[in-house]
């Protein structure tokens, strides 16, 4: 418990406190979680701002530290990547928005975050004349395993479309620092299936464009991005083929959250509420900032009032899990998100819903 508790303190990193006597538990087993999650970087930033690392072993500190030196090299190869990628995409006058690390790498303190692919959302009807553009410039659909490019089978390729509501990712091999391919997914839903197509335009009306370590990248309108982040979020930790994968929880999306929120007003957390409605994805907002609430210490006790309000008749929202295949669902008989995150297997807790 003591190992589980100083894990989530060093993650943290926008709060003043840490409980120096939990130092003793900086165990192997803390430093494969904050790999695991993505977050030994962040852990890395946190202890050395507040002076603590040399208060935890030489291995486990040098190991953080190595991390954090090779995303920042990373990040300088990523943002090239997108900056190829903006000018490619000026010649095809589509509309769309990048997500996620695209703009998130560039926000966080330096090193904090890196991003294995680019994320774009685009509508349907532009799948083709992008798609073809990726292609016509060095791009092929496949996947990357144990640093080999596997191309995609056309089965596959017609599946991905049809049922997750995203593309075969787009790859093309770069040889950067750090990064030797570079990865585009296309988006055109917001759940694991085809999605509502008019809220994707909407949301794609109201894109910006904002300059990040000097390239200049289109993404959400902010409220906008943030509800992005909330929809992914749920859609994956929600979802029995993430569950299986032992994907469902990784703890960066959260902790996306958690930067973005921490010091949201009142104000500010009745605006996204009101537009997370608008869209009809205000229950999917209210579970993620539930959730995220559950790993992190954000400021505003409002906007956790306000999204235990929109669940206050559905309280069953924050246990309920989806599996597309067998078009059924599961309930999680744990309530607690924090014992879920780190339990083992989170599979064993689930329990298919009667209905």
């Amino acid at each position: 418990m003591n190992e589980n508790l100083l894990f989530k303190q060093i993650c943290n990193f926008k709060n003043d406190s840490l409980d120096d006597d939990l130092l003793k538990y900086a165990t192997p087993k803390v430093l494969g979680m904050l790999f695991l999650n993505r977050m030994q970087a962040i852990a890395y930033g946190n202890m050395k701002e507040k002076r603590i690392l040399e208060s935890t072993n030489r291995e486990f500190r040098n190991s953080l530290k190595m991390a954090y030196q090779y995303n920042i090299v990373k990040n300088e190869s990523f943002y090239k990547c997108i900056d190829d990628l903006v000018q490619l995409l000026d010649k095809v006058g589509c509309k769309y928005a990048m997500l996620k690390g695209a703009v998130l790498c560039g926000l966080y303190p330096v090193g904090y975050r890196t991003s294995n692919d680019i994320d774009l959302l685009i509508h349907p009807k532009d799948i083709t004349p992008i798609s073809n553009l990726l292609k016509m410039n060095g791009f092929r659909q496949g996947s990357i395993k144990n640093d080999v490019f596997i191309p995609a089978h056309r089965r596959e390729i017609i599946d991905s479309k049809m049922m997750r509501g995203e593309t075969v990712p787009f790859v093309k091999e770069v040889n950067l620092p750090n990064m030797k391919y570079m990865e585009v997914d296309i988006n055109f839903s917001l759940d694991y299936k085809n999605g509502d197509i008019e809220m994707i335009n909407e949301m794609l009306n109201r894109t910006e464009k904002i300059e990040i370590l000097g390239v200049w990248v289109q993404t959400l309108a902010p409220i906008d991005f943030l509800i992005h982040l909330c929809a992914h979020l749920y859609k994956e930790a929600t979802a029995l083929p993430w569950i299986e994968m032992k994907r469902d929880m990784t703890l960066y999306k959260f902790c996306d959250l958690y930067f973005l929120l921490y010091d949201i007003d009142d104000k500010k957390s009745d605006e996204f509420f009101r537009r997370a409605e608008e869209l009809g994805l205000d229950k999917i907002c209210a579970y993620a900032i539930i959730a995220t609430y559950e790993m992190f210490e954000i400021k505003s006790e409002y906007l956790l009032m306000k999204s235990r309000k929109v669940l206050e008749n559905d309280i069953e929202f924050m246990h309920r899990v989806y599996s597309p295949k067998e078009k059924t669902s599961y309930m999680y008989v744990e309530d607690s998100i924090f014992k879920r995150f780190f339990a083992d297997d989170r599979k064993a807790m689930l329990r298919r819903e009667l209905i």
